[in-house]
């Protein structure tokens, strides 16, 4: 897997969060605007890693914040996207559920773990801050929330519990250091500049960005036990670069631990405070199956779902198909689809390929068209093509999907029968989403 592919595919979609925070969420997000509290909105945002990662990536490309390198807080984030425009993104949002084949309930628990590791990191840095008399500490807390969410992405789209450290595996899979790799997710998602601050190998505050690798140390090292020497040593280091005891130092770690168990998103959320209580002595973890990754063409399917899908949710096609090239027929039969009725004949009827029609023209190459309104009755009158008759509408856009100089099959997508414009913007990233999949077949 080559990693800026693979951060640039994290990029081009949306992603699940937490069930119990979605609940919480629409509950808050149900009520009149005038009632909506930031400050609990904010705080409902910071205990989900994956729900405040959706926030920030919307800020992340702005000029001003490239420019100032500056980590606004969660109340200011939301103050710059605005809240109607989050209330209706935040609105799209799906949990993170177990799904047959694809997501393993396992998976999903490491995630938990992971993510409730970010939270304990999170609340030591800021304790740890404000023991060294430091108040501001927005940055530090955001990027220990950052640091592990590439790892938990690498679960997700591996579906198998790791077996080793997960961070050295991550590491190891894309031959590179973690901390390098958090600085290419941040530039490529993009996320606001500003966590290079706190986050990047490179000169600075080192007294920060010690501190942050600490308590993010710390937090991820409870799971191997907090009776070995390594993780009393990290404790130790902290509480010089405070200046403080060690006491006072690990007393931070108890209330975080505490803290994140107490308000919990996921069962996960209690694990550090069980790891913090386990005794000395070998670790015995359960056993559990491995859990066999898709095959590749497996993993080619759930790409093209996932395609439709951000087709239909992020580009706003109202009409998205996937029409698979069968080669015993040779003809184009409907394969996955979105927004079209239980009996429409798209459905039941497959796309010939006879010589001169419009399809056998398109699929001869890799090609895509963009066909405005009018286009479609002069298309019809041209080609006799009946799927123009099958499905009616007006302005469209098409692609042929290739591997290998085969043809897979061809995506169609436009803003049903009404014939809604199609952007150039649009019409653009229709076609990167269609070359990615080409790219990774």
């Amino acid at each position: 897997m080559e990693l800026n592919s693979w951060l640039q595919s994290i990029a081009s979609r949306r992603w699940p969060i937490l069930p119990d925070t979605l609940a919480d969420l629409r509950q808050a997000c149900a009520r009149n605007s005038d009632l909506i509290n930031f400050t609990d909105l904010a705080n409902l945002i910071l205990s989900d890693p994956f729900l405040m990662f959706d926030l920030i990536r919307v800020i992340g490309g702005s000029r001003a914040l490239q420019r100032n390198e500056c980590m606004p807080s969660i109340e200011q984030s939301m103050l710059l996207v605005g809240l109607e425009p989050i209330l209706t993104r935040f609105s799209r949002l799906t949990p993170l559920e177990p799904v047959a084949g694809r997501l393993h309930p396992a998976v999903i628990e490491d995630i938990g773990m992971w993510l409730a590791h970010g939270r304990v990191a999170a609340a030591i840095i800021k304790d740890w801050l404000s023991l060294a008399g430091e108040h501001k500490f927005e940055d530090s807390y955001i990027g220990a929330l950052i640091y592990n969410l590439p790892a938990c992405f690498y679960l997700l789209y591996s579906n198998r519990t790791s077996e080793r450290p997960l961070l050295q595996e991550v590491a190891e899979t894309f031959s590179t250091d973690y901390p390098k790799l958090l600085e290419q997710f941040i530039w490529t998602i993009p996320l606001p500049m500003g966590l290079l601050n706190v986050l990047s190998t490179s000169s600075g505050n080192h007294t920060r960005k010690q501190l942050l690798r600490l308590a993010v140390a710390t937090a991820n090292g409870l799971a191997q036990g907090t009776w070995r020497p390594q993780w009393q040593v990290g404790i130790d280091a902290a509480a010089r670069l405070i200046g403080v005891s060690p006491d006072e130092a690990y007393e931070a770690v108890h209330y975080a631990v505490l803290h994140v168990a107490k308000h919990p998103r996921h069962k996960a959320y209690s694990y550090p405070a069980r790891e913090l209580l386990m005794l000395p002595g070998v670790l015995h973890q359960p056993e559990m199956q491995p859990i066999a990754p898709l095959d590749a063409a497996g993993q080619f399917e759930t790409a093209l779902r996932d395609t439709l899908r951000l087709m239909a949710g992020e580009l706003k096609f109202r009409r998205v198909c996937y029409l698979r090239y069968d080669v015993d027929s040779h003809c184009l039969k409907l394969r996955y689809q979105v927004g079209l009725d239980e009996g429409h004949p798209l459905r039941s009827n497959a796309v010939n390929l006879e010589p001169g029609s419009f399809f056998s023209q398109m699929t001869s190459k890799e090609q895509s068209f963009h066909a405005p309104a009018h286009a479609r009755p002069q298309l019809l009158a041209k080609y006799c093509d009946p799927f123009f008759t099958m499905m009616p509408g007006g302005e469209f856009a098409v692609m042929t999907l290739f591997a290998e100089h085969q043809l897979q099959g061809v995506f169609y997508a436009d803003n049903g029968e009404d014939g809604g414009a199609i952007g150039e913007d649009v019409y653009r990233r229709f076609k990167e989403l269609v070359m990615r999949l080409s790219h990774r077949n």
